[in-house]
């Protein structure tokens, strides 16, 4: 026998606040609660069919009720973790962003101190930490020694841990960790 949307319709009368009350005694939103409990009905709905051979219809009505309970609690676990991960991403992001304009900012403030450091000092810092150069080959460059290369390097290094840490204190630990 088939059960029609009258038969069903008067199954889903008698029997909604049993799955209502087991529904909400286990999910505290009551939103999620009439939303599960439609999800329940819906899919008794679509196995109306089998209905009709169970006989003691409660026992069953719990366990479909416990079930999308468990299925409502999982998605509601998965949303919470994948808003976490959005929200984490999100701080990664703003946290990037932060980073990026105050190393942007950095990076404008050397080349302005740079710019006002003696000739050689200003080349061998140039040639070390904007084009990668070794010492040797700066040496060869310039044609002076790798001592003067070392030295001018550290001299211009000190000026601008000097000048950063007075005039700009807020990008001065940016600085020393791009050092490293």
């Amino acid at each position: 026998m088939m059960m029609d949307k009258y038969l069903f319709q008067e199954f889903y009368q008698q029997h909604k606040k049993s799955v209502f009350a087991i529904v909400n005694l286990r999910l505290p939103d009551l939103e999620d609660t009439k939303d599960v409990v439609q999800e329940i009905f819906l899919e008794l709905w679509l196995k109306r069919d089998m209905l009709i051979d169970i006989r003691d219809i409660q026992p069953y009505l719990y366990v479909v009720a416990r079930n999308h309970v468990i299925s409502a609690f999982r998605r509601k676990n998965l949303q919470l973790k994948n808003e976490g991960l959005l929200l984490e991403g999100l701080n990664t992001l703003d946290y990037s962003a932060e980073e990026n304009t105050m190393a942007k900012e950095l990076h404008q403030q050397i080349n302005v101190i740079v710019e006002k450091l003696p000739e050689t000092t200003r080349q061998c810092y140039q040639l070390s930490k904007n084009e990668g150069k070794k010492n040797r080959e700066i040496a060869d460059i310039l044609n002076i020694s790798e001592k003067t290369v070392r030295n001018n390097i550290s001299e211009a290094l000190k000026r601008l841990r000097i000048t950063l840490k007075e005039n700009h204190p807020e990008i001065f630990m940016l600085f020393l960790f791009f050092l490293k």
